[in-house]
Formats: C-alpha cells, structure tokens, sequence
C-alpha cells in the first residue's frame, strides 16, 4: 500500500514538472515544439509524458487556456478602458497583436493550429466575441464603416499573426495591417 501511495505522488509530482515544463516551452517556442524537448526540460520521459498527460492537445488544455484566459482578460479590461468605440476597437487590435507578437503560444491559438484543444479554443473564441462585440459598437456609434465585419477584423488577426512570426515575412507588414483597418473608419 506504501508503495503505491508512493507512486501516485510520484506520477502526481512528474504530472505538475510536465505542466510546468509544457508552460515554459510552449510560451518560448509555441505550441508546436517538440514534445520530447517538454519531457526532457520536465526530466522525465516521452513515455513518460504520453502515459501521464496524454496527447499534445491534452497538454495544450491542460496549462495554456488558463494563461491566455488571463491575457484576455487582461486586454479585455485595457480595451473596455477606453473612452469611445474607435479607441476600444483600435486598443483591442493593437493589443491583439502586440500579444501575438510577444508569445508564440497565444500566437499559435489566434491562429487556432491545434483546433483539437477545445479548452483553448474556447478561450480564443472569447476575444472573437469580444472583436465582434466592439464592431457592432463601432458601426452603432456610425464611426466604423458598415462594410467591416468581425471576419474582416479575424483575416486582420489572422495576418498580423501569421507574419508575426514567419522570418520571411516583408518588414512593413504592420504598417500595412493598420492601414487596413483605419481604411474602414468612416470620421
């Protein structure tokens, strides 16, 4: 009985080393790296990992929803902050991609690259009906022209995100993404 108390504790204590490693790794490199490198950093084994976690998806969910949550919840209260539809929508795409620029992990669940991980991508359709929520806001006010929709604003994301982190990428693409939505204010 000893033993086996002792071995939960000890799946237990590798479990919490995964998560942690997990958190740490995909945060520097995004949600794509290598598992193996996740196991290593946890100093346990792949074995290891896939007996006591499960698949990458499973490990997404289980450490990264909670930190984008709290990321989202953070722009949320920085965009809401502000005074007029136009500001809050312009905070909300400017901190959308100064995020996705700053970490690879929320970067790849904008992106939604691992749509198996459905806890995460619940929490990235949270700052979707936020996007959506502060469009209708901008078309009542009459300052956002009618013609810019919340897909509009994804394919915005979507760009920013995926330029953000492709070296290849031409050095004015920012520029050119905020001339895109200011293009769509009607004052």
């Amino acid at each position: 009985m000893t033993a086996e108390r002792s071995l939960r504790r000890d799946a237990q204590s590798n479990v919490e080393k995964l998560h942690a490693a997990a958190l740490t790794v995909f945060s520097d490199r995004g949600l794509s790296a290598p598992l193996e490198d996740i196991a290593k950093a946890a100093g346990v084994s792949i074995g290891t990992l896939y007996n006591r976690v499960g698949s990458r998806d499973q490990l997404i969910d289980a450490v990264i929803p909670a930190v984008v949550g709290e990321k989202l919840l953070a722009l949320k209260e920085r965009t809401m902050a502000e005074p007029t539809p136009r500001a809050r929508l312009e905070r909300f795409v400017t901190c959308m991609i100064d995020l996705q620029l700053s970490d690879p992990a929320l970067n790849d669940a904008m992106l939604r690259r691992f749509p198996d991980a459905t806890a995460l991508i619940n929490a990235c359709d949270r700052s979707t009906a936020l996007g959506a929520e502060l469009i209708e806001d901008a078309h009542a006010a009459g300052v956002l022209s009618q013609d810019f929709t919340t897909e509009d604003l994804m394919a915005v994301l979507w760009m920013a995100g995926t330029a953000s982190h492709d070296p290849r990428a031409p050095s004015g693409w920012r520029r050119l993404v905020e001339r895109g939505v200011a293009a769509a204010w009607i004052e």
